[in-house]
């Protein structure tokens, strides 16, 4: 039994998980014969040391140096991490991981990420004496030449930086020589409004071409997807989500979006209605594209998105062009006519950034945005329009 010294059940489930991984790891020793771990053992030094009298004191640092010496004889790098944990100077980087991920409020998704950010990091620094900026910018270095984008490297040196600044912020680390200052060189470092600036709109023609090449490969999902996006410009984790029951005739009800923006009506184009019709009579469950099974963290859109990845790639295009570029294909079309900017933003579920607008208005009318949405064109001339 440990106390966790704390009266706040939400503390101590958080608490609690360094202190299981510790037992479980004393059991394993236990059942295996094992002696006890490096870290265990620094513990016992740096619990007893402090607590000793003075004749105690000189007996233990005594048998920690026999200890040390011994250990340097075969392997220096771990005498020094040894000597540093007895003496309290660095922190088993391994040890908090879990107490850190239980303060992060993210998805599940982004939490697997962090954590497997994180654990390469705790591969290349066990502890935290290794983590200086001169080896943490090298890390950068060599994560870029294996090779990972920039802006790949960016997120999983963000990852670090925040479980390093928990270790701060807890008193586990005593530092202020700033390791993830500049981690990565200027000219590599992309943040994310550069990386949205370079994704373009598909023009209305290839937007066709996605649309015919779905047909030829007898991909009706991937199809049916296109279609929805290109009149109505909704993201692609929107139209996986749609249901029948939020569905009409004239227009559908978004509930499920990204923002408190994104839930909103979007109307029904003329040349989109039939399709609706058809998708919504084909499909077997309960969605307007019927038949997507969800992963592992409850996402309908994964694996249609990865079709249409390897679709778009096939037909030549390049990383600017994405799923998200039929979006601004809508919006670039809705502009070019002339359609206001708070009707478009209504429809593609953007924040208005107008206080007129943005703070008091009620939205823009169904009729309205019904009327905007019929200026979309393309350039179809089969069933498929």
């Amino acid at each position: 039994m440990r106390s966790l010294q704390t009266e706040s059940l939400t503390d101590a489930e958080r608490l609690k998980l360094p202190v299981i991984s510790e037992w479980k790891e004393e059991f394993a020793a236990l059942l295996h014969g094992d002696s006890p771990s490096m870290e265990r053992q620094a513990a016992f030094y740096r619990e007893a040391i402090p607590k000793a009298d003075s004749e105690d004191r000189e007996t233990f640092e005594s048998v920690l140096d026999d200890e040390l010496w011994e250990m340097h004889e075969k392997d220096p790098q771990k005498a020094k991490a040894f000597s540093l944990l007895a003496r309290g100077k660095t922190t088993q980087m391994s040890a908090h991981l879990d107490s850190w991920l239980s303060t992060c409020n993210n998805t599940e998704k982004t939490l697997n990420m962090k954590r497997a950010d994180a654990q390469r990091f705790i591969k290349e620094f066990p502890y935290s004496h290794e983590v200086t900026k001169r080896t943490v910018q090298r890390w950068a270095d060599q994560l870029l030449a294996e090779p990972l984008k920039p802006t790949t490297v960016n997120r999983i040196l963000s990852a670090c930086r925040g479980y390093w600044d928990y270790l701060e912020r807890s008193g586990l680390i005593e530092r202020d020589d700033m390791p993830f200052a500049n981690a990565l060189r200027k000219g590599n470092s992309k943040n994310g409004s550069e990386r949205g600036k370079r994704r373009q709109p598909f023009t209305d023609e290839q937007v066709v071409t996605l649309v015919r090449a779905a047909e030829a490969e007898g991909d009706t999902s991937l199809r049916d997807l296109i279609i929805l996006a290109m009149w109505t410009g909704c993201r692609i984790e929107e139209l996986c989500s749609l249901k029948k029951n939020t569905t009409n005739s004239d227009h559908f009800i978004i509930k499920e979006a990204k923002t408190e923006a994104g839930q909103r009506t979007v109307p029904v184009h003329s040349k989109l209605a039939p399709e609706l019709t058809r998708m919504i009579a084909d499909s077997a469950d309960d969605y307007v594209l019927g038949g997507l099974s969800f992963n592992k963290y409850g996402n309908r859109s994964n694996a249609l998105g990865k079709r249409f990845g390897r679709l778009k790639t096939k037909l030549g295009f390049d990383s600017s062009l994405v799923f998200h570029s039929i979006r601004k294909t809508v919006a670039t079309q809705l502009e070019n006519v002339g359609i206001p900017e708070n009707i478009s933003a209504d429809i593609l579920g953007h924040e208005k950034q107008t206080i007129t607008y943005g703070l008091y208005s009620g939205g823009t009318g169904l009729s309205a945005m019904k009327k905007a949405i019929e200026e979309l064109h393309y350039p179809l001339k089969s069933k498929a329009e």
